[in-house]
């Protein structure tokens, strides 16, 4: 709806070329500071009511960019028309959405004001970074190709605790390579079908503490508690890379003990992992397993974003068990394969459980 005031009057046919446009549009009294129209697309893009627009001024819009605003309508108001790439509008709901914006400057009842039209570039930034990161990952690939090579000249070496070392390098670069190459080839970085084998907890904490470090060098102690036994019927390599981000997690938020402790229940394989670390804030926890989790600082909301799809890939769950002042406990929970779905759950099914 365009609203100009009674000193002046748009036509009839401004008005419906104006609401007619496929592209948002807004129009701005330069003099007054104030939106006096929005069509039916700006609506609908920053989730505004056309009743609500007139009472914003274009500050309010881009609030967090004002010096590039003010240029921005300085140009328009001095060249008659401007292109911005750089402007993001923050929506009704308080996100901020990128946006090219060209304005030109129009006179109606010979008053000035600048139409604005706007351009989403949401869709764009996601093509240019699904470019930068194949283009990382090819070069990264090639990278831990080299290390391979070169743990695979340790794993001659006299000294059989290099060759363990050694092993377990190039069984992690192995890991490493996958995963690109599964970008690359795909276009994307979601998780394969689990390639399901038998093997026992122990081995995959082995692996783990190698991976994790000494003890005097890493600064924690992982204890296993009654595990010895535990069979698990699931993919060694994402297995290792849920328990390996809920280590990590636990380190980085400065726990310095963490236990994991594996039974079986029929046939769902648990493993508990716990640690003693400060516990997660109240705020965090119910976005906990989200990729834009608040825990961000230092990545824990992408690795337990990770983490989560993986065991859900098994068809199992990750749940948060308890946190608090004493800890925070994970349970994995994995079904044999006879409960394998047999197709993955999209990233909009998520349900993610929480501590009652």
């Amino acid at each position: 709806m365009i609203r100009i005031e009674s000193d002046g009057s748009a036509t009839d046919s401004v008005v419906r070329l104006f609401e007619e446009m496929y592209d948002p549009a807004l129009l701005i009294d330069p003099v007054h500071g104030n939106i006096v129209g929005a069509n039916e697309a700006a609506c609908q893009f920053l989730g505004y009511s056309a009743d609500e627009f007139a009472a914003l001024s274009p500050a309010e819009i881009h609030p967090h960019e004002i010096p590039r605003l003010d240029a921005f309508l300085f140009n328009v108001q001095q060249q008659g028309r401007w292109i911005a790439n750089d402007l993001s509008c923050r929506a009704k709901s308080g996100g901020l959405l990128p946006a090219q914006v060209r304005a030109s400057l129009v006179r109606i009842a010979d008053h000035p004001y600048v139409l604005a039209i706007v351009h989403d570039r949401r869709d764009a930034e996601l093509a240019e970074l699904g470019r930068s990161i194949r283009k990382l990952t090819h070069d990264l690939r090639n990278t831990m190709v080299s290390s391979r090579l070169m743990s695979d000249r340790l794993r001659r070496h006299e000294d059989p605790r290099v060759q363990q070392s050694a092993e377990i390098i190039a069984r992690s670069i192995d890991r490493a390579v996958r995963m690109c190459q599964q970008t690359l080839t795909i276009g994307s970085a979601r998780e394969n079908k689990p390639n399901r084998e038998r093997f026992l907890l122990e081995d995959l904490i082995a692996e783990l503490h190698a991976a994790i470090g000494p003890e005097e060098v890493a600064g924690v102690h992982l204890e296993v508690i009654e595990s010895d036994s535990v069979e698990l019927d699931a993919d060694f390599d994402q297995i290792f890379r849920i328990l390996m981000n809920l280590i990590r997690n636990a380190i980085a938020a400065g726990s310095r003990r963490i236990t994991i402790q594996g039974t079986t229940e029929g046939d769902v394989s648990v493993i508990d992992c716990r640690d003693n670390g400060p516990g997660l804030p109240e705020s965090i926890q119910r976005c906990l397993f989200s990729e834009k989790s608040p825990v961000d600082s230092v990545g824990a909301g992408l690795g337990l974003s990770i983490a989560w799809e993986l065991a859900r890939n098994h068809g199992g769950d990750l749940t948060l068990l308890e946190t608090g002042p004493q800890g925070t406990a994970f349970r994995l929970a994995l079904p044999s394969r006879s409960n394998d779905p047999e197709e993955f759950v999209p990233d909009g099914d998520r349900s993610p459980s929480y501590p009652d």
